[in-house]
């Protein structure tokens, strides 16, 4: 067992349980006036390489899905986006054959006005050399992990017809 993960069996079946958390949050940042998308790029040890992601990370216990994603974008690309500014694309299950985690979809529309303060990464991101870089939409396609391509799907599912409302 590890700090926010357990490896879990019902009868033959074992998947990984989320612990000490309530979650993980996925943030798309979209900026309208150059048209494109904020990246992160790190180090993912299960992986042993690089990926480029959307800013992201765990929901803690007795935080709503819309404050960790506040933080995290701020935290790892110093955006300081508002709660009510996020658009909220609902959630999906990062791997229901292996694990439980529930992934919470956000995203947030800027421009290049929008404050940006100076990012003060924890230790391990620091460690990780966390890169920030902005993507044209065509780059994203060819990126490696999956929930890119979902919330970037969900995303622009909303942005052509406003009254969709996921779950």
């Amino acid at each position: 067992m590890g700090k926010y993960i357990e490896l879990t069996c019902e009868g033959r079946w074992e998947y990984i349980k989320r612990i000490n958390c309530e979650g993980v949050v996925l943030v798309l940042i979209y900026n309208e006036d150059t048209q494109r998308f904020l990246t992160v790029e790190q180090y993912r040890p299960p992986i042993k390489q690089r990926l480029i992601e959307f800013p992201a990370g765990l929901v803690d216990i007795g935080e709503t899905p819309a404050q960790a994603a506040v933080r995290e974008v701020s935290e790892e690309t110093g955006f300081q986006v508002r709660e009510e500014e996020l658009i909220d694309l609902g959630y999906v299950y990062s791997a229901v054959g292996i694990s439980d985690e529930k992934a919470y979809l956000f995203a947030a529309i800027v421009n290049n006005q929008t404050p940006v303060h100076e990012v003060s990464h924890s230790v391990i991101e620091k460690h990780h050399e966390l890169k920030i870089m902005w993507l044209e939409e065509k780059d994203l396609i060819y990126l490696n992990a999956a929930k890119v391509l979902s919330i970037l799907c969900r995303f622009k599912a909303v942005r052509e017809n406003p009254e969709i409302k996921f779950k």
